[in-house]
């Protein structure tokens, strides 16, 4: 086991799927990696705000980037469901309107990740035929385990 894949597509509902992914880690020692990407809406918020205090500051943060961004919105999220755990963990984003299965897959590839965890939404079977499903194309797709944890 090298590293854990967690894909954050909802961060207000991801704390308990974080508690889990960190057990996780703890228990096999493995370094999780942290996928939260930012819609363009979400990524100009925070430039903006981010320029604002580096006007209070007097600190120049323009080289701030969308890293930058997802790193300080993860680090407030993780706050609590990893407060029991001693990891490790990196954080990478996109700047696109949705999380796309095969990102996340590529992604995994990239940094040799075994397990994804990922939350899911309560669907009915046509609105998952008709509209397709990000959870359910990483089931099918990832060639290493995926824990779905339900809204």
């Amino acid at each position: 086991m090298e590293n854990a894949f967690v894909a954050i597509d909802d961060p207000d509902h991801s704390g308990d799927m974080l508690r889990e992914a960190a057990a996780y880690a703890a228990g096999t020692d493995a370094d999780l990696v942290l996928y939260l990407p930012l819609t363009p809406e979400q990524f100009e918020e925070s430039q903006t705000a981010l320029d604002e205090i580096g006007r209070v500051e007097n600190k120049d943060y323009a080289d701030e980037d969308a890293q930058a961004v997802a790193k300080q919105f993860v680090d407030d999220i993780v706050r609590e469901p990893f407060a029991d755990f001693d990891i490790e963990y990196t954080v990478l984003t996109d700047v696109t309107e949705e999380m796309e299965a095969s990102r996340v897959i590529e992604l995994t590839e990239e940094h040799g990740c075994d397990h994804v965890y990922t939350t899911g939404r309560r669907r009915s079977p046509t609105g998952k035929a008709m509209f397709g499903d990000t959870t359910q194309q990483l089931i099918l797709n990832f060639s290493g385990f995926v824990t779905v944890r339900t809204n």
